[in-house]
């Protein structure tokens, strides 16, 4: 089996400081070694990178995508058929493998197609979690089209589906487990980007949540929700919701009830801190999203005082306020909310790898774990702007292979 070392500065996820004489041996599709240079085992006929000033650290995770191949694809941009919109994600994740990031949850139904695509071999991407089309109701955060009837929408639109009651509820989550989903995300509150609700309107009812983790709980699985406003958070966490996404209002009642039980907190904050400056949207969703900024930075600083778990997701979907070049543009929005430099490059790395449920096998650099490695051009310790940006990835290995390397050799 092919080996690589990688020698230079190692963040490796898990430990508060970096090793600056660093080396990471990979051996076929896992990491033998993470450690001080001088420690490591002999490499053999190893190829061997020097990062120089840069760093190595694990590939970074994004939970909180849509993958939905519509925005800004080249040729396949506002695409309206499901067939344009893959081959649209299908360009579109490679662009986030550049950006470092070699694993995501996907919030679409092309998530479905492409995870699959991903794990056989055919398409070049980070390895995704898909959890199929977000479940709304009925004038809710996800019915973006008064429009058209409700069978219409749920017929066409592929990031959601629209559901009512709890039989209903039931039934959509039973729609997104047979296409494949591993997880359901729904949305317990309004939100910014929808025109027929307030962000604090509460959205499904206790029989309607209850109905819905039931029924991902006999798929062993687990439901995630969309919480803008902070009361349709509490009823969501109290039906046994398994994760926070945004969390942009949330009160210190639920923060304790989060850490009691312990539910993970996903960030979305480059959207919630600048979606207010981001040009052409309608001054209602500008109103909308004034509320938001110094809000969710409240969030943030209650979540860390209670030692909840907060992981890396950014709501982009390659639009161009949300380029997935700049994915990792989340790890300074980060900063600028309270968290170090440090706090931000795990919850991009193993945090998140415990919202994939996947962090035995990723989201740190560990002897045993899967080789998902991504090597910047700086020390985000202090600079976390070497994360920001593609052009800032000089390589990305992913399963042990090099999926990009501008470092020559």
């Amino acid at each position: 089996m092919s080996q690589i070392l990688l020698r230079g500065r190692v963040i490796d996820g898990i430990h508060d400081e970096s090793v600056e004489d660093g080396a990471v041996l990979i051996d076929g599709n896992k990491i033998v070694y993470a450690g001080d240079f001088k420690d490591c085992p002999e490499w053999g006929n190893a190829r061997v990178f020097s990062c120089g000033e840069g760093s190595i650290l694990p590939g970074f995770i994004d939970v909180h995508a849509h993958l939905t191949g519509q925005e800004d694809a080249g040729s396949f941009a506002g695409g309206k058929l499901l067939g344009d919109q893959i081959l649209g994600a299908v360009h579109q994740i490679g662009i986030l493998l550049d950006a470092g990031f070699t694993g995501l949850r996907d919030m679409s139904e092309a998530g479905l197609y492409l995870a699959r695509g991903v794990d056989r071999g055919v398409i070049r991407g980070p390895r995704i979690v898909p959890g199929g089309k977000v479940l709304g109701i009925t004038s809710g955060h996800v019915d973006l089209d008064p429009s058209v009837t409700k069978e219409y929408y749920n017929a066409h639109d592929h990031l959601s589906m629209l559901c009512d009651g709890p039989d209903d509820c039931v039934r959509a989550v039973r729609e997104q487990f047979r296409q494949g989903a591993r997880f359901i995300k729904i949305c317990a509150t309004g939100g910014v980007s929808s025109p027929t609700d307030r962000v604090d309107d509460v959205q499904f009812s206790p029989e309607e949540l209850r109905a819905i983790v039931g029924e991902a709980k006999r798929h062993h699985s687990y439901v995630t929700a969309h919480c803008t406003g902070y009361e349709g958070a509490y009823q969501a966490l109290l039906a046994g919701v398994e994760c926070i996404e945004h969390g942009v209002m949330l009160t210190q009642r639920e923060i304790d009830l989060m850490a009691e039980k312990n539910v993970p907190l996903v960030s979305t904050l480059t959207v919630s801190l600048g979606v207010a400056d981001m040009p052409g949207f309608p001054d209602w969703m500008h109103e909308k999203a004034l509320l938001c900024a110094d809000a969710n930075k409240k969030t943030i600083a209650m979540a860390r005082k209670a030692g909840i778990r907060i992981a890396l997701g950014t709501d982009f979907s390659n639009s161009r306020n949300t380029p997935y070049a700049e994915n990792g543009r989340e790890f300074e929005a980060m900063t600028r909310a309270g968290m170090t430099p440090m706090e931000a490059i795990q919850a991009g790395t193993i945090h998140a790898a415990y919202v994939m449920r996947m962090e035995d096998r990723i989201g740190s650099l560990e002897a045993g774990k899967l080789a998902d490695v991504a090597v910047v051009d700086g020390n985000p310790l202090e600079d976390i702007g070497c994360l920001t940006h593609a052009d800032h990835v000089k390589m990305v290995i992913r399963d042990g292979k090099i999926e990009k390397n501008t470092m020559g050799l």
